[in-house]
C-alpha cells in the first residue's frame, strides 16, 4: 500500500511556536523596532520568510519546517519516541492509528515502524497542506502500513481506531473546530483506546508565564534563531495559534468525551496529555 492522497480542505495543521518576545530577545545596545523589521524582512529561521507578516504552513515551509521546529520546540525528538512507545501499549494487531496534523510526515514514520505491533496496524497520517503532503509522501515512502489523506481534521469521518496523535496541531484551530475535531476522536476510539496530545501551553499567572517565555526565548537564541527571527515569528502567530492552558486542555479532553486524562510530558511551555478513553 503506497501514501495516499486524497481532495484538500483549508484549516490549519502542523507545528510551530510563537510567545510573545521578551527582553531576553532583545539585542544588546538597543530595542527591535518591530514595526519596520517584521515589515521589511519576515524572516523567522531556517530561509522561512512569511507573507504579509502572518504565518502559514504553506509558501516553501516545508523543506525546512522539520530543522525549523527542531530549533523552536525543547524535546522535539524525545516526544516523538515517546510517543511511539505510548502507541504501541495501545495499538491492537491489524489495528488503525491515527496521526492529525501529520506536516512532513517525521512522527508519522516512527510510530508506524516502532514495534512488530505498530507495523502490522493501518497508520493514518491526516494534513491539508499539499506541500507538507508531497514532502510526507517522499518521506514514507516504502513504509506500507502508512495512508496519506489530505483533508481538514475537524471534517474528517474517523474509522473506528485504537491511538491517536495530535502533535503541537490543536493550538492552531478555531474552538469550535478544536472541539469538534477531540469529540469526533473520542467517538471513533475504541473503549480502552487513547489519545496523545502535545502543544504550547500557557501559564495559570502572567508572572509564571513571564519567566518561562523568557528562558523559551534562549533557548531558541541557544540553538540558532535570532532576536529579530523570534520577534518576527511572534508577530506572524498573533490570531494564528491559539493555545490553553494545561488545566484547561485538561478540561477540554474531559468534555469531550475522555474518561481521564494525565500528563505526560513537559518542558516549560510544552505539555504532553494522555487521554484515554
Amino acid at each position: 500500500m503506497n501514501p495516499t492522497t486524497l481532495a484538500e480542505n483549508g484549516i490549519a495543521a502542523g507545528t510551530a511556536d510563537g510567545d510573545r518576545a521578551t527582553a531576553s530577545g532583545v539585542p544588546a545596545g538597543g530595542a527591535v523596532d518591530a514595526t519596520a523589521d517584521t515589515a521589511a524582512d519576515g524572516t523567522v529561521g531556517n530561509d522561512i520568510v512569511t507573507e504579509d507578516g502572518t504565518w502559514s504552513f504553506h509558501r516553501g515551509v516545508a523543506p525546512t519546517f522539520v530543522d525549523h521546529v527542531r530549533r523552536s520546540v525543547p524535546l522535539y525528538d524525545a516526544g516523538h519516541e515517546l510517543v511511539a512507545e505510548i502507541s504501541s501499549c495501545f495499538v491492537r494487531p491489524g489495528g488503525v492509528a491515527y496521526e492529525l496534523g501529520s506536516s512532513t510526515g517525521q512522527l508519522l514514520r516512527q510510530v508506524a515502524t516502532a514495534s512488530p505491533r505498530n507495523r502490522s496496524a493501518t497508520w493514518i497520517g491526516v494534513e491539508h497542506v499539499s506541500e507538507m503532503v508531497d514532502q510526507a509522501r517522499a518521506h514514507c515512502a516504502g513504509v506500507e502500513n502508512i495512508v496519506l489523506v489530505q483533508s481538514d481534521i475537524s471534517a474528517m469521518d474517523y474509522r473506528s481506531c485504537d491511538f491517536v496523535t495530535a502533535y503541537l496541531t490543536l493550538d492552531f484551530l478555531d474552538p469550535e473546530p478544536r472541539i469538534r475535531t477531540l469529540r469526533r476522536v473520542a467517538q471513533a476510539l475504541r473503549p480502552g483506546g487513547a489519545m496523545f496530545v502535545y502543544e504550547k501551553v500557557l501559564a495559570p499567572d502572567s508572572r509564571t508565564q513571564n519567566l518561562i517565555s523568557m528562558l523559551h526565548h534562549r533557548f531558541k537564541r541557544q540553538h540558532g534563531l535570532t532576536a529579530e527571527e523570534i520577534l518576527n515569528k511572534a508577530d506572524s502567530l498573533a490570531g494564528v495559534m491559539q493555545p490553553l492552558t494545561a488545566g484547561e486542555y485538561r478540561d477540554l479532553l474531559l468534555e469531550c468525551g475522555f474518561s481521564s486524562v494525565v500528563p505526560v510530558l513537559r518542558y516549560l511551555c510544552f505539555e504532553g496529555f494522555l487521554a484515554l478513553r
